[in-house]
């Protein structure tokens, strides 16, 4: 039987899959369709997951046959709607209704509720997505965010969300850092003390004129950061909005900058706790260490520079 660990970093796999494909069911109606297949993929992962966990060995199952090994399984004839939907996509190309993509994105819901527990002993929604990032701070921070929320504790909730994104580029453009200092995200220096009044400008319109481009080059700044790690900046800028500034310390703790009374809402909380989780997975797609990087440089140097003084000795 897997142990616990690994049965819920798989669920959470799952769930992830599953939230694809509800996030597919908002997009244009042809692309929309789509979100049968995410559906349909994320609860034959779910089947696979629980014939492993029961030792049923299941390589030659189609898909409703595990409904006949497994009879505590639920929704049978509603996953037998789901998968002839997904067989008119995948293999006919027939794209299903609105009220089809409607009823596969319920009963999907309804499927997962019924049997995680059943099956598992765990709720679906208390899986966290939070458990497929690697790195344990942003983990933990993101943990703390989601207590929060659960509590109704939503301005703790967002300050953690703030604080898990700040710490979660800090680490992954500090692995980037060559031994010289230089970071590769890196666009130009502050001009945070650089506007008119620290140069002490009298004129009025070169004043304007300075603070003005001090402001466009720092938006341009910032901007261009958060592209170049391949965030989606449409979904950065609603998490921007939400969430308050944070400076991270010298001694690596953070503060968060609340500025007035802020109506926070579950949906605004929780979309940020999902806009960390989606970036540190996307990070960690790919992702690299240029210390190691720079070893691997020096160490075929060296041994380039070896052979070359044997050959010459010889």
């Amino acid at each position: 039987m897997l142990n616990t660990e690994i049965v819920i970093k798989r669920l959470a796999l799952i769930k992830q899959l599953q939230k694809i494909g509800i996030e597919q069911t908002n997009l244009s109606e042809t692309i929309a369709s789509f979100s049968i297949l995410s559906f349909h993929d994320s609860i034959e992962m779910f089947l696979k997951l629980l014939a492993e966990y029961k030792n049923i060995k299941s390589d030659n199952f189609n898909f409703l046959d595990y409904w006949t090994h497994i009879p505590s399984l639920t929704l049978k004839e509603s996953m037998r709607n789901l998968n002839a939907r997904r067989v008119n996509i995948k293999h006919k190309g027939l794209l299903p209704s609105k009220s089809d993509i409607e009823i596969s994105k319920v009963n999907t819901i309804d499927f997962f509720e019924q049997n995680t527990f059943n099956q598992f002993g765990v709720k679906f929604k208390d899986i966290s997505l939070a458990t497929l990032v690697d790195s344990l701070v942003i983990k933990n921070y993101l943990e703390e965010a989601q207590k929060a929320l659960d509590s109704n504790n939503f301005e703790k909730s967002i300050e953690k969300s703030a604080v898990a994104f700040n710490e979660l580029l800090h680490k992954y453009e500090q692995n980037k850092v060559t031994q010289f200092g230089h970071s590769p995200f890196f666009f130009g220096k502050s001009l945070r003390f650089q506007g008119s009044f620290f140069m002490n400008i009298k004129d009025r319109k070169m004043a304007t004129f300075i603070d003005t481009m001090k402001e466009s080059v720092e938006e341009m700044q910032k901007a261009i950061k958060i592209l170049s790690f391949g965030i989606d900046y449409k979904r950065y800028l609603k998490f921007n909005l939400l969430t308050p500034n944070v400076s991270r310390l010298q001694d690596e703790t953070h503060v968060a900058e609340v500025w007035g009374n802020k109506k926070w809402s579950t949906n605004n909380c929780q979309y940020c706790i999902d806009f960390v989780i989606d970036t540190a997975i996307k990070l960690q797609e790919f992702d690299f260490d240029i210390k190691e990087i720079e070893e691997e440089i020096v160490y075929q140097l060296k041994f380039v520079s070896d052979n070359v003084k044997k050959v010459t000795k010889d």
